[in-house]
Protein backbone atom coordinates (compact mmCIF):
# COMPACT_ATOMS: atom_id res chain seq x y z
CA UNK A 1 0.00 0.00 0.00
CA UNK A 2 2.86 2.40 0.86
CA UNK A 3 4.48 1.68 -2.53
CA UNK A 4 1.26 2.60 -4.36
CA UNK A 5 0.88 5.75 -2.26
CA UNK A 6 4.39 6.98 -3.04
CA UNK A 7 3.92 6.12 -6.73
CA UNK A 8 0.74 8.20 -6.89
CA UNK A 9 2.48 11.02 -5.00
CA UNK A 10 5.33 11.10 -7.52
CA UNK A 11 2.97 11.03 -10.52
CA UNK A 12 0.82 13.82 -9.03
CA UNK A 13 3.92 15.94 -8.36
CA UNK A 14 5.15 15.47 -11.91
CA UNK A 15 1.77 16.48 -13.34
CA UNK A 16 1.64 19.62 -11.18
CA UNK A 17 5.20 20.52 -12.08
CA UNK A 18 4.53 20.07 -15.80
CA UNK A 19 1.63 22.55 -15.55
CA UNK A 20 3.73 25.05 -13.61
CA UNK A 21 6.56 24.72 -16.11
CA UNK A 22 4.51 25.01 -19.29
CA UNK A 23 6.79 27.91 -20.32
CA UNK A 24 9.65 29.87 -18.83
CA UNK A 25 11.00 33.38 -19.39
CA UNK A 26 14.38 33.79 -21.08
CA UNK A 27 14.63 37.48 -20.18
CA UNK A 28 13.13 39.06 -17.08
CA UNK A 29 9.35 39.40 -17.20
CA UNK A 30 9.81 42.83 -15.59
CA UNK A 31 11.33 45.18 -18.16
CA UNK A 32 12.70 48.68 -17.52
CA UNK A 33 12.61 50.37 -20.92
CA UNK A 34 14.92 53.28 -21.72
CA UNK A 35 14.40 54.20 -25.38
CA UNK A 36 17.02 56.01 -27.43
CA UNK A 37 14.22 58.51 -28.06
CA UNK A 38 15.00 59.56 -31.62
CA UNK A 39 15.36 56.07 -33.15
CA UNK A 40 13.37 52.86 -33.46
CA UNK A 41 14.01 50.49 -30.54
CA UNK A 42 12.95 46.91 -29.87
CA UNK A 43 12.62 45.29 -26.45
CA UNK A 44 12.06 41.51 -26.39
CA UNK A 45 10.72 39.11 -23.80
CA UNK A 46 11.24 35.52 -24.99
CA UNK A 47 9.36 32.56 -23.58
CA UNK A 48 10.63 28.97 -23.89
CA UNK A 49 8.34 25.97 -24.35
CA UNK A 50 9.04 23.62 -21.42
CA UNK A 51 6.49 21.00 -22.51
CA UNK A 52 7.17 17.82 -24.43
CA UNK A 53 4.57 18.81 -27.02
CA UNK A 54 3.76 22.05 -28.85
CA UNK A 55 2.98 25.32 -27.09
CA UNK A 56 0.56 27.96 -28.33
CA UNK A 57 0.46 31.07 -26.23
CA UNK A 58 -2.13 33.80 -25.88
CA UNK A 59 -1.78 37.32 -24.51
CA UNK A 60 -3.50 40.65 -23.98
CA UNK A 61 -2.91 43.99 -22.27
CA UNK A 62 -4.51 44.18 -18.83
CA UNK A 63 -3.15 47.64 -17.98
CA UNK A 64 -2.12 50.22 -20.58
CA UNK A 65 -2.29 53.91 -19.58
CA UNK A 66 -0.52 55.05 -22.78
CA UNK A 67 -3.23 57.38 -24.05
CA UNK A 68 -3.48 59.34 -27.31
CA UNK A 69 -0.34 61.34 -26.46
CA UNK A 70 1.63 58.17 -27.18
CA UNK A 71 -0.31 57.28 -30.34
CA UNK A 72 1.78 56.00 -33.28
CA UNK A 73 4.93 56.05 -31.12
CA UNK A 74 4.80 52.44 -29.99
CA UNK A 75 3.72 48.95 -31.02
CA UNK A 76 3.64 45.36 -29.82
CA UNK A 77 4.60 42.29 -31.88
CA UNK A 78 4.37 38.57 -31.24
CA UNK A 79 5.72 35.74 -33.41
CA UNK A 80 2.87 36.22 -35.91
CA UNK A 81 1.69 39.84 -36.08
CA UNK A 82 2.53 43.41 -35.14
CA UNK A 83 -0.01 45.81 -33.73
CA UNK A 84 -0.09 49.59 -33.52
CA UNK A 85 -0.46 49.96 -29.77
CA UNK A 86 -1.12 46.96 -27.51
CA UNK A 87 -4.37 45.00 -27.96
CA UNK A 88 -6.59 44.52 -24.91
CA UNK A 89 -8.40 41.64 -26.60
CA UNK A 90 -7.02 38.10 -26.50
CA UNK A 91 -4.41 37.48 -29.21
CA UNK A 92 -3.04 34.07 -30.20
CA UNK A 93 0.54 33.36 -31.30
CA UNK A 94 1.80 30.73 -33.75
CA UNK A 95 2.52 27.45 -31.93
CA UNK A 96 6.14 26.42 -31.25
CA UNK A 97 7.78 23.06 -30.63
CA UNK A 98 9.23 21.64 -27.45
CA UNK A 99 12.28 23.63 -26.32
CA UNK A 100 11.69 26.43 -28.85
CA UNK A 101 11.09 30.06 -27.95
CA UNK A 102 8.40 32.57 -28.79
CA UNK A 103 8.33 36.27 -27.91
CA UNK A 104 6.57 39.54 -27.30
CA UNK A 105 8.34 42.64 -28.58
CA UNK A 106 7.69 46.23 -27.61
CA UNK A 107 8.82 48.70 -30.27
CA UNK A 108 9.04 52.47 -29.94
CA UNK A 109 9.55 55.05 -32.67
CA UNK A 110 10.87 58.39 -31.48
CA UNK A 111 9.29 59.16 -28.11
CA UNK A 112 8.73 62.89 -28.71
CA UNK A 113 5.74 63.40 -26.39
CA UNK A 114 4.28 61.62 -23.38
CA UNK A 115 1.55 61.60 -20.76
CA UNK A 116 2.02 60.45 -17.18
CA UNK A 117 4.40 57.68 -16.13
CA UNK A 118 3.09 54.55 -17.83
CA UNK A 119 3.43 51.03 -16.48
CA UNK A 120 2.11 48.53 -19.03
CA UNK A 121 1.08 45.04 -17.93
CA UNK A 122 0.51 42.14 -20.34
CA UNK A 123 -1.07 38.85 -19.40
CA UNK A 124 0.41 35.72 -21.06
CA UNK A 125 -0.65 32.08 -20.85
CA UNK A 126 -0.58 28.67 -22.49
CA UNK A 127 -3.91 28.34 -24.29
CA UNK A 128 -4.04 24.67 -23.25
CA UNK A 129 -3.75 25.66 -19.58
CA UNK A 130 -5.70 28.95 -19.38
CA UNK A 131 -5.69 28.93 -15.57
CA UNK A 132 -1.87 29.16 -15.47
CA UNK A 133 -1.23 32.83 -16.30
CA UNK A 134 1.75 35.12 -15.89
CA UNK A 135 2.31 38.86 -16.27
CA UNK A 136 4.93 40.83 -18.20
CA UNK A 137 5.46 44.37 -16.89
CA UNK A 138 7.04 47.24 -18.84
CA UNK A 139 8.28 50.29 -16.90
CA UNK A 140 9.07 53.30 -19.12
CA UNK A 141 11.74 55.93 -18.64
CA UNK A 142 10.66 59.18 -20.28
CA UNK A 143 12.95 60.59 -22.97
CA UNK A 144 14.58 63.80 -21.67
CA UNK A 145 13.52 65.82 -24.75
CA UNK A 146 9.91 64.59 -24.74
CA UNK A 147 7.13 67.08 -24.21
CA UNK A 148 4.25 66.46 -21.80
CA UNK A 149 0.96 66.69 -23.65
CA UNK A 150 -2.76 66.13 -23.59
CA UNK A 151 -5.08 64.70 -26.21
CA UNK A 152 -6.22 68.11 -27.43
CA UNK A 153 -2.67 69.32 -28.17
CA UNK A 154 -2.03 66.39 -30.51
CA UNK A 155 -5.50 65.72 -31.85
CA UNK A 156 -5.49 65.37 -35.63
CA UNK A 157 -9.14 66.40 -35.69
CA UNK A 158 -8.34 69.69 -33.94
CA UNK A 159 -5.19 70.39 -35.93
CA UNK A 160 -5.79 69.14 -39.48
CA UNK A 161 -9.12 67.57 -40.35
CA UNK A 162 -9.92 65.24 -43.22
CA UNK A 163 -11.27 68.07 -45.34
CA UNK A 164 -7.92 69.88 -45.22
CA UNK A 165 -5.79 66.89 -46.26
CA UNK A 166 -6.26 64.62 -49.27
CA UNK A 167 -4.38 61.33 -49.69
CA UNK A 168 -4.78 59.49 -53.01
CA UNK A 169 -4.97 56.99 -54.55
CA UNK A 170 -5.75 54.44 -51.84
CA UNK A 171 -4.87 51.63 -52.46
CA UNK A 172 -1.78 52.68 -54.43
CA UNK A 173 0.90 50.94 -56.43
CA UNK A 174 3.51 53.43 -57.64
CA UNK A 175 3.02 56.66 -55.73
CA UNK A 176 0.96 58.40 -53.06
CA UNK A 177 -0.17 62.00 -53.56
CA UNK A 178 -1.02 64.47 -50.81
CA UNK A 179 -2.52 67.94 -50.71
CA UNK A 180 -2.54 69.94 -47.48
CA UNK A 181 -2.46 73.49 -46.06
CA UNK A 182 0.82 75.41 -45.90
CA UNK A 183 2.79 74.24 -42.85
CA UNK A 184 5.50 76.15 -41.01
CA UNK A 185 7.73 73.14 -40.37
CA UNK A 186 5.91 70.29 -42.06
CA UNK A 187 7.12 66.75 -42.74
CA UNK A 188 5.58 63.65 -44.27
CA UNK A 189 6.27 60.30 -42.67
CA UNK A 190 5.33 56.75 -43.67
CA UNK A 191 5.58 53.98 -41.07
CA UNK A 192 4.79 50.27 -41.03
CA UNK A 193 2.38 48.58 -38.64
CA UNK A 194 5.11 48.14 -36.03
CA UNK A 195 5.56 51.92 -35.92
CA UNK A 196 8.94 51.84 -37.68
CA UNK A 197 9.47 54.95 -39.81
CA UNK A 198 10.33 54.07 -43.40
CA UNK A 199 10.04 57.41 -45.22
CA UNK A 200 10.52 60.96 -43.93
CA UNK A 201 10.48 63.94 -46.31
CA UNK A 202 9.71 67.68 -46.02
CA UNK A 203 6.11 68.75 -46.67
CA UNK A 204 6.88 71.64 -48.98
CA UNK A 205 4.24 73.88 -50.57
CA UNK A 206 0.71 72.50 -50.55
CA UNK A 207 1.22 69.12 -52.23
CA UNK A 208 3.65 66.23 -52.47
CA UNK A 209 4.05 63.01 -54.43
CA UNK A 210 5.89 60.07 -52.84
CA UNK A 211 7.33 57.11 -54.71
CA UNK A 212 6.22 53.92 -52.94
CA UNK A 213 6.90 51.48 -55.78
CA UNK A 214 9.78 49.93 -53.83
CA UNK A 215 7.73 49.26 -50.69
CA UNK A 216 6.61 45.72 -49.86
CA UNK A 217 2.90 45.08 -50.39
CA UNK A 218 0.89 45.70 -47.25
CA UNK A 219 -0.64 48.25 -44.89
CA UNK A 220 1.17 51.42 -43.77
CA UNK A 221 0.42 54.70 -42.00
CA UNK A 222 1.11 58.07 -43.57
CA UNK A 223 1.51 61.02 -41.19
CA UNK A 224 1.70 64.78 -41.58
CA UNK A 225 3.88 66.33 -38.89
CA UNK A 226 4.09 69.95 -37.80
CA UNK A 227 6.95 70.90 -35.48
CA UNK A 228 7.69 67.16 -35.12
CA UNK A 229 4.19 66.45 -33.78
CA UNK A 230 1.66 64.31 -35.63
CA UNK A 231 -1.11 66.51 -37.03
CA UNK A 232 -2.78 64.03 -39.40
CA UNK A 233 -2.67 60.26 -39.90
CA UNK A 234 -4.26 57.96 -42.47
CA UNK A 235 -3.90 54.27 -43.22
CA UNK A 236 -2.71 53.43 -46.75
CA UNK A 237 -2.39 50.17 -48.68
CA UNK A 238 0.49 49.35 -51.01
CA UNK A 239 -0.56 46.98 -53.82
Amino acid sequence: MKTIFFFLLIVTTQINNSKAQSFSFVESKVQNITPTCSNYDEFYVHMRNEKMDSLRMQWKAIENPMDSCWKYQYSMCDNQNCYSGIPSTTTTMISIGSGDTTFLKFGNNGMTHFSGTPVVKILVWDMDIPTEMDTIIFYFNICPDSVACTYSSLSAELFLNKDEVKVYPVPANDKINLTYPILNSGKISISDLSGKEIILIPADGISSSINIQWLTKGVYYIHLLENNKIAFTQKIIKL
